[in-house]
């Protein structure tokens, strides 16, 4: 409708009334965004509960705007509890009814993250500049975040005084830590990496090394049922299936021969460290079980 400058209105005939004041303006609409909450209008989610460290998973938020208009978004990853935001997506205006996704790979630009739980945040941009700087809605999915997986999956336990690091042997003292298990139980990789070696060797038996992506740490598996299950420069993931618990080599009984060595590496410079407490703290996070 175009409105007339008051030059175009005719006078009023003579004899009729006086015509009435203009009507009072009508409040201008206020915005969709402004008027309710918009966490209303964002379905989110995360595909899973447990993300590992260079695992199968990333951490990936699934999202979808509902009703009939777009919604301009941004989304945050926030360290529980309490933590800043360490990395933040701008996805700007999204259309209603198309699924939308964000994968995390469990790093902070090149950093791998601490382990801990995480929690994705929807922001409804225009929610916030409508409540006058006030703080948006939000629409938040969290998730756990572990950077190692225990490697023995079945019942197991941590021998006695001579299975730990340090314990005299022949000539030497024992440099890793044992993990009994029957023979036969996977072996999973603690950390994703790149295999350094895997070989056959008297006293180790079948054996494998991980050079762990993200650390300057080697992973050493020994005494395997058979030959590990990759092979020398393969790339492989946290928790995946690299062999089965034996005693080839010289083994009193089926356990894994667990060691850590310290960058340069696994004797290329590194040092071995005494590996049980991690071994005690991945097994209490990641689900094996205890005979």
């Amino acid at each position: 409708v175009t409105v007339g400058s008051a030059a175009d209105v005719p006078p009023p005939a003579a004899g009729a009334p006086p015509a009435a004041g203009p009507a009072p303006a009508r409040p201008a609409p206020t915005p969709a965004t402004a008027d309710r909450d918009t966490s209303d209008r964002i379905d989110a989610r995360v595909d899973t509960s447990t993300v590992f460290y260079a695992g199968y998973r990333k951490a990936v938020l699934r999202y979808v705007v509902t009703g009939d208009a777009p919604l301009d978004l941004a989304v945050e990853l926030v360290r529980l509890p309490g933590g800043a935001a360490i990395q933040r997506w701008t996805p700007g205006s999204v259309a209603p009814g198309m699924q939308q996704q964000i994968a995390w790979d469990g790093r902070a630009g090149a950093t791998p993250v601490p382990e801990g739980r995480y929690e994705f945040r929807v922001h409804p941009i225009a929610a916030a500049a409508a409540q006058d700087g006030g703080p948006a809605p939000e629409v938040a999915d969290s998730f756990r975040f572990l950077d190692h997986k225990f490697p023995v999956r079945g019942k197991h336990d941590y021998g006695q005084a001579q299975a730990g690091f340090g314990a005299g042997r022949s000539g030497h003292s024992h440099q890793g830590h044992d993990v009994f298990a029957a023979c036969g139980t996977p072996l999973v990789a603690a950390r994703g990496g790149v295999v350094r070696f895997r070989a056959f060797q008297g006293r180790a038996g079948n054996y494998v090394i991980i050079d762990g992506d993200g650390t300057d740490v080697d992973y050493a598996y020994m005494h395997l049922q058979g030959a590990a299950l990759v092979e020398k420069g393969d790339r492989v993931k946290t928790g995946q299936r690299i062999g089965n618990v034996g005693d080839t080599g010289v083994a009193h009984g089926c356990h894994l021969h667990f060691e850590t060595w310290s960058g340069p590496g696994w004797y290329e410079g590194g040092k071995p460290f005494d590996p049980l407490p991690l071994l005690r703290a991945w097994d209490a996070q990641s689900g094996a079980i205890t005979r």
